[in-house]
C-alpha cells in the first residue's frame, strides 16, 4: 500500500509538471508595441523566444490540411509549385490561435494555396507566427510577426504589424476578439500572396 501511495504522488507531481508546460503558449513575445511599426517590413532577428505553441494553421477539426479543390487556380504569378505549410503559432492562448487557425486555413484553400504538413518533404515555404497583447490605456495591442522561412528554417521574408481593440483588462488577451485574429489571417495571406508572387521559389 505504501508503495503504491509513493508511485502514485509521483506520477501526480509529473503530470503537474507536464500540464504546467503546456501554458507556455501563452507567453508574450518579450517585444513591445514600440518595438514593430504598423505597416509590413523586412526587419532582421528572430523575435523573442519560441515556448510551446498554440494550434498549428490547417490542423484544426473543422478545416483539415488537403490541397486546394481541383479546378481552383493558384494565383497570377504564384509558382504551381508552391506548397506552404504553417508552423505552430506562438504567443497567442488557444482562445485566440484558434479563429485565427480556421480562418488561415480556409483562406489559403480559398486562395489556391496548396498546404503541406509537417511530414510532407515537398513543402516549399514554413509560415511562423509570433504573437504579443499588450495592455495599452484602455486599449490592447496586439503585435504581431509573420516569419516566412524555406524549408530549411532561413528566413526568406517578414510580415508584421499591430492591431489595436478597445478593452484594459489584466489578461489583455481576453479582450481580443475572434474578428480582430481573422483580420490579422486575412493580412497575413495576402501579405504571403504578394511576396510569393513576386519571388522566384
Amino acid at each position: 500500500m505504501k508503495l503504491r501511495n509513493a508511485l502514485t504522488c509521483t506520477v501526480t507531481a509529473f503530470m503537474m509538471i507536464v500540464l504546467s508546460g503546456c501554458n507556455s503558449s501563452e507567453n508574450t513575445l518579450g517585444v513591445t508595441k514600440s518595438d514593430l511599426p504598423p505597416a509590413q517590413g523586412g526587419a532582421t532577428g528572430a523575435p523573442g523566444t519560441d515556448p510551446a505553441a498554440a494550434p498549428v494553421p490547417g490542423n484544426t477539426p473543422t478545416t483539415g490540411t488537403a490541397p486546394a479543390a481541383t479546378g481552383t487556380a493558384m494565383p497570377t504569378g504564384v509558382s504551381q509549385t508552391a506548397k506552404l505549410r504553417f508552423a505552430p503559432i506562438v504567443g497567442a492562448p488557444i482562445a485566440a490561435a484558434t479563429p485565427l487557425s480556421q480562418r488561415l486555413s480556409a483562406l489559403a484553400k480559398q486562395k489556391g494555396i496548396v498546404l503541406g504538413t509537417a511530414g510532407d518533404t515537398d513543402n516549399t515555404h514554413i509560415m511562423k507566427g509570433y504573437f504579443s497583447a499588450l495592455p495599452d490605456g484602455n486599449l490592447t495591442t496586439i503585435i504581431y510577426v509573420w516569419d516566412i522561412l524555406d524549408p530549411a528554417g532561413t528566413r526568406l521574408h517578414r510580415i508584421q504589424g499591430q492591431e489595436k481593440v478597445p478593452g484594459g483588462a489584466a489578461d489583455p488577451w481576453s479582450s481580443v476578439p475572434a474578428a480582430t485574429m481573422e483580420g490579422i489571417a486575412d493580412k497575413a495571406i495576402g501579405g504571403y500572396l504578394s511576396w510569393v508572387s513576386g519571388s522566384k521559389t
